[in-house]
């Protein structure tokens, strides 16, 4: 009974542990960008831009390419997130201080 006991909780524990890798690892593809759900078509966009595109060269639309390759890789960096939360604090600290000078003006 105890041997049936431990059978069952090692199992347990490994289909545990495998789920858990197993999300992680999905994480980590929809991290980087690998994800099949990750790529999402905007088809109203696409169509207007591809009409205003039409006429690039191929080497503008390799130059492109290689271009949002680098931003696609920069964007799922912790750096990135990390600068868009600098400018978000940037862009309040400047509102405040716009804010606190109209006021002082308002008072004179």
């Amino acid at each position: 009974m105890t041997l049936l006991a431990l059978i069952a909780s090692a199992e347990a524990m490994l289909f545990s542990a495998s789920r858990a890798k197993h999300g992680q690892a999905q994480r980590q593809r929809l991290l980087m960008g690998e994800a099949a759900d990750s790529v999402r078509a905007l088809p109203l966009l696409e169509n207007y831009l591809r009409r205003k595109t039409a006429g690039a060269s191929k080497i503008q639309a390799l130059i492109a390419a290689k271009v949002t390759q680098i931003c696609r890789q920069a964007v799922h960096t912790r750096s990135f997130e990390y600068l868009v939360l600098h400018l978000i604090r940037s862009a309040i600290h400047i509102s405040r201080k716009k804010l606190s000078i109209s006021k002082l003006e308002v008072t004179r």
